[in-house]
């Protein structure tokens, strides 16, 4: 054990008297190290804040839409077949309201993306959502200041709005929102209400909109839009039936025979989990070929620098073995310092990657995650690496000759 220890503060004083060989020679290192602790907590940082948001807008919510976006995205054949596809309703949405019994709340949606004005100030590419009354309940909006669109609002198709954080702190920077009238559609519609700020999701904002009566958007700007439609059961156990009732009327309504497939789309948030799920797996798979090859690149470097001490150090590896040094007690000198070499390296990648997870944490809303388990991981590869690399320089050092070892000039 005292020797190990000497081996190690001998190739500690080496990495300092060659500081600047050292950092090069361990920057690979440093570097995937630093990758596979920041990306882990990166990852497992945006794994919670995905699942917290997908809670938050509630596991006892599925959606119907026209078609699945991300399907059509994916399947030509798909996307032309969808294009026969009936629109959502405001009818249809009513129709589930009334004849779904497990339909708690019903939030039939449109949206569109418009200047917004108020004086001289402006907001552009602003998403103006038409919402029933019910969207509070099934969406994320605290309100900050006002009140929500009301049932009333609704029924009478109040021009009214209510007012994300970022509008109404563009618009409104120094003075109250409430009450006052804004522009948007060539109509003037009364703010009664302002949403709390909200995190970005994955870097979008949440916070440039402004919801409006779903009856009054249509009477602007017509019914050819296909409408969202979000469903609450209020149970997480009573969704699958809630989702089956749905299907089943709107099949009848659109009067679909058995054996066909459906002409619309109803999803959960679970499609979306897995989908992120399978990004994140696919980046953190990247990151680990990339540190690979980074690390190998770096475990060569290592090599080929300690190949450069023995060389280097060539007479001091003659005397020691004239002295009576074995060829194990080279052998392990060399590994210890090609070891130690490395795992300096590695240490470092953890402290830059911790860094990195903290300025993450700190200017994003993700949470701070570092899993002990990617540091455990981080410090046992590069000690494998300084061990691989390191064999073939220190064999080549214990092998020497002692007598042409201490003629070496």
């Amino acid at each position: 054990m005292t020797v190990i220890l000497e081996n190690i503060r001998v190739a500690l004083q080496a990495l300092w008297e060659n500081k600047l060989r050292s950092f090069l020679t361990i920057l690979c290192v440093v570097v995937s190290i630093m990758a596979i602790v920041a990306v882990v907590s990166l990852i497992d940082g945006m794994n919670t804040y995905v699942q917290e948001e997908v809670i938050s807008q509630g596991t006892d919510v599925f959606v119907m839409e026209r078609v699945n976006h991300i399907d059509v995205l994916t399947n030509f054949d798909l996307f032309l077949k969808s294009l026969r596809y009936p629109n959502v309703t405001l009818s249809d949405a009513e129709a589930i309201t009334q004849e779904v019994p497990l339909a708690r709340y019903v939030d039939p949606s449109v949206n569109f993306s418009q200047r917004v004005l108020y004086g001289d100030r402006f907001v552009d590419m602003v998403e103006v959502r038409g919402r029933s009354s019910e969207y509070p309940i099934i969406g994320d909006f605290p309100l900050l200041d006002g009140r929500h669109l009301a049932m009333v609002d609704v029924s009478l198709r109040r021009e009214v709005c209510v007012l994300g954080w970022d509008v109404a702190k563009t618009l409104f920077p120094s003075e109250d929102p409430i009450g006052k009238r804004i522009l948007f559609g060539k109509r003037h519609y009364e703010v009664v209400g302002v949403i709390g700020e909200k995190p970005s999701v994955l870097g979008a904002n949440q916070n440039l909109f402004v919801l409006t009566p779903i009856t009054t958007l249509l009477k602007h700007y017509g019914t050819r839009r296909s409408l969202t439609v979000a469903i609450k059961t209020g149970s997480v156990e009573t969704l699958p039936a809630a989702m089956e009732q749905t299907r089943a009327l709107i099949r009848l309504r659109r009067k679909l025979r058995p054996g066909t497939d459906d002409n619309f789309h109803l999803s959960t948030s679970e499609p979306l989990m897995m989908l992120w799920r399978n990004i994140s797996q696919g980046i953190f798979s990247a990151t680990i070929g990339l540190v690979s090859i980074t690390l190998v690149i770096g475990g060569i470097i290592i090599m080929n620098i300690m190949l450069v001490a023995v060389t280097e150090r060539t007479r001091e590896v003659g005397l020691r073995k004239a002295l009576g040094a074995r060829r194990r007690d080279i052998l392990i000198q060399f590994l210890v310092e090609s070891v130690t070499l490395s795992t300096v390296g590695g240490l470092l990648g953890v402290a830059m990657g911790f860094l990195g997870a903290f300025l993450i944490a700190s200017f994003t809303p993700l949470p701070y995650a570092i899993k002990e388990w990617s540091i455990a991981l981080a410090l046992i590869i590069v000690f494998a690496v300084g061990l691989f690399f390191g064999i073939y320089p220190a064999n080549r050092a214990a092998q020497l000759d002692p007598v042409e070892a201490l003629r070496h000039e």
